[in-house]
């Protein structure tokens, strides 16, 4: 009883928070005067502002008065949200609404709803409601405060939450780390060795960490084989406390390949809500699962910022779609020996209006883990067909396009049906319409893909063999397949060395025994021009060219007729000039970035101009440029990497004269504080992302002549 007596005491001092959702203002008025001298008042017209809200208060809210009828987000909606959110399901909901229907209480009852009231309001039926459910919460908070995991006798989720709170709160001078541990296939555990052998290593595991923690942290079982631990940052590491004796003690249990995955964040900032910093140890850990070899994971701001990212694409995905936020691109492709435009091949590009262009790299691996890309394909291959359409009835010279068909794609029962139907729509005869296919996408259901595929060239439809080279298909496949066209892996063009050549060689005189059209992608320079022709090569595209460009600009090309070298004298900027200087210096860049398609960006982009070299922190470049002294011209940092961070690396090199006379350019998100903590480490600038090229090209020439005179 005297934990419930200072729960009393505590709570008499908490702001008691009441959010009221109902977009009828009048509504909120009466329900804020019967309330506001006991409760603090918040409102939300609607559901997804009240989402908004609960992020920001969680369950500092101690009861929401919800409206079912609002428009954006309706209250059954919100409802169904947050009761299946863990992080707000504990908060007492009571629907208020003005219509009469059993149907409709029922409902909300069996949906998670604490109470029914119905308008208009009687004050005293009102206060006298939420004051017993509002207590009855904080009897249930109570009883969680000494709740104990049944099993492990570890604090329960919610009772570590609060102890987490209040250990945070107590020690305001102080450092902590959370982590989380997942042991990997803990299921197969308990289906192989039983459930009762599972019970005892989580009590092991359970015991083994509380005992390694003492006095210096707490711990929980969240759920199954997850624990979570609030471990104090000193001159100890949590590896050292955690990881104590652990792999050879664990040995006792018949297990075989052992892997328990750490996510950890450290340095918790203590304004962010326990819940919530558990979870941030929780996007680390996800980051390393089914990864082998890798067994820690820190968290960055870098995982919070990408899970907000994808979650506002997701968001805003149908939105795009119906208000033609897509654009399709189109690239040229050209004729080697006519230098004129034969084809082109269509991309999408997303037009954000408030972020901007985005990166189709961003977006098309959500679309493909959400299934939705198979809408986003249709939509290209409608706005294609479109086009085709509109330049016969200009009289323009029509060109082939080629549409990418996705594995998911294939999914659609009808696939070939609805391409045919599209063609019919627009009037276009089939062989304009090129459909490009992965080679990996022939791995998966191969028999199934390759009869689909061979229905739509029976239609009449052109298949192209994309990437063809990057290591899927065998010559057999290759020989079972029906396409027309196959179009060569881009590191085919790129690579220069004599074995590359010979197999870029035999792959175009394989293809030619073949009766295949090739096209080479991403051709960037004349040396390898004149290399395709020698070998054969078909047809060409890539930035020696012309670039993807919008719908209105490659019309214009083709109204002009125009060639190869129009192109690219139309083209040619200064950025391609700052190419053609340093293409001979053989100057060597080193991207340090911890994000793997950031870093291939940005190789990709220098490669033509510069040897690049990619690492991926700064551990990692330190002992690159160590072992080849001498040989680095510039540097490419981002600041918020795991193992050794930018800033730590910048400190590393004022100390060591092999590294401190490379110019560094820093390549972070742009924040203010981060620019001035990189210009103050000694960076020579700062280059925000998204990346441009001409901006990163004139910041690597101007870095390189700058400091040459050191050299």
């Amino acid at each position: 009883m005297d934990v419930l007596k200072k729960y009393d005491e505590e709570s008499e001092h908490w702001e008691r928070k009441v959010l009221i959702v109902d977009d009828e203002k009048i509504s909120c008025d009466v329900l804020r005067c019967i309330l506001q001298k006991k409760y603090e008042i918040l409102t939300a017209e609607n559901g997804q502002e009240a989402l908004e809200i609960l992020q920001c208060w969680g369950t500092k809210i101690s009861l929401i008065l919800l409206d079912l009828l609002m428009p954006t987000m309706n209250g059954y909606e919100f409802l169904t949200t947050i009761m299946s959110d863990s992080r707000y399901s504990a908060i007492p909901v009571i629907v208020t609404t003005a219509k009469d229907s059993e149907e409709d209480e029922i409902w909300c009852l069996e949906n998670g709803a604490a109470d029914f009231v119905s308008k208009p309001y009687q004050p005293e039926v009102v206060k006298r409601r939420v004051d017993r459910i509002i207590r009855l919460r904080e009897t249930a908070a109570i009883l969680n405060v000494v709740e104990k995991d049944h099993l492990t006798g570890l604090y329960s989720k919610e009772s570590f939450y609060l102890e987490v709170e209040r250990i945070l709160e107590k020690n305001p001078d102080r450092q902590y780390d959370m982590v989380v541990a997942d042991m990997e296939n803990f299921k197969a555990i308990n289906e192989c060795l039983g459930i009762k052998t599972g019970d005892q290593i989580l009590c092991y595991m359970a015991n083994r960490y509380k005992e390694a923690l003492g006095n210096d942290g707490i711990c929980t079982r969240m759920h199954g084989d997850v624990f979570a631990m609030l471990v104090a940052h000193g001159d100890g590491s949590w590896k050292e406390k955690v990881l104590w004796q652990w792999n050879d003690e664990i040995e006792e249990f018949p297990l075989h390949n052992k892997v328990i995955k750490y996510g950890v964040y450290e340095n918790v900032n203590k304004k962010v809500a326990p819940f919530s910093i558990c979870d941030r140890a929780i996007l680390a850990l996800n980051r390393i699962k089914n990864r082998y070899g890798v067994n820690v994971s820190l968290y960055d701001d870098s995982l919070r910022k990408n899970l907000l990212r994808e979650r506002q694409i997701l968001d805003e995905m149908e939105n795009a779609l119906t208000s033609h936020q897509f654009e399709v691109y189109y690239q040229p492709k050209y004729d080697i020996y006519s230098d004129t435009v034969s084809g082109a091949e269509a991309l999408i590009r997303w037009n954000h209006p408030e972020m901007g262009f985005l990166s189709p790299g961003e977006f098309i691996p959500i679309f493909e883990r959400n299934g939705f890309i198979t809408r986003l394909d249709f939509y290209v291959w409608e706005e294609v067909c479109r086009a085709i359409s509109e330049w016969k009835k200009q009289g323009w010279k029509v060109v082939p396009v080629s549409v990418n068909i996705s594995r998911m794609d294939f999914g659609i029962s009808d696939l070939a049906e609805r391409i045919t139907i599209l063609a019919e729509k627009y009037q276009i005869e089939r062989e304009l319409l090129h459909l490009e296919i992965t080679e990996s996408v022939y791995t998966d259901e191969p028999q199934y893909i390759i009869q689909t595929v061979k229905v739509l060239r029976d239609n009449g439809f052109k298949i192209e063999m994309d990437d063809f080279g990057s290591g899927y298909s065998s010559l057999n496949m290759l020989s079972k397949l029906s396409i027309d066209v196959l179009k060569l892996d881009m590191k085919f063009i790129q690579k220069s060395e004599e074995n590359q050549k010979n197999i870029l060689g035999f792959v175009i005189s394989l293809a030619k025994w073949m009766n295949l059209a090739t096209v080479a992608e991403g051709v960037e320079t004349q040396e390898q021009v004149e290399r395709l022709k020698s070998f054969g090569c078909d047809y060409v595209q890539g930035y020696f060219f012309a670039k993807p460009m919008p719908g209105e600009e490659f019309e214009n090309y083709l109204i002009k007729g125009t060639t190869a070298g129009d192109v690219k004298e139309d083209n040619q900027s200064d950025d391609e000039m700052i190419l053609e200087i340093n293409y001979q210096n053989a100057d060597t860049v080193l991207v340090v970035e911890d994000n793997e398609m950031n870093r291939e960006i940005l190789c990709h982009m220098l490669s033509s101009c510069y040897h690049v070299v990619g690492t991926c922190n700064g551990r990692e470049a330190c002992e690159y440029v160590r072992e080849h002294p001498g040989e680095t011209s510039v540097i490419l940092l981002d600041m918020v990497m795991p193992v050794m961070d930018g800033f730590q690396f910048m400190k590393e090199r004022k100390n060591d004269p092999e590294l401190s006379g490379i110019p560094v350019i820093i390549t972070s998100e742009s924040e203010e504080e981060s620019e001035l903590e990189a210009l103050r480490l000694g960076a020579e600038r700062f280059v925000g992302k998204p990346y441009r090229k001409e901006l990163l090209l004139l910041s690597i020439q101007n870095a390189i002549e700058r400091w040459s005179w050191r050299k």
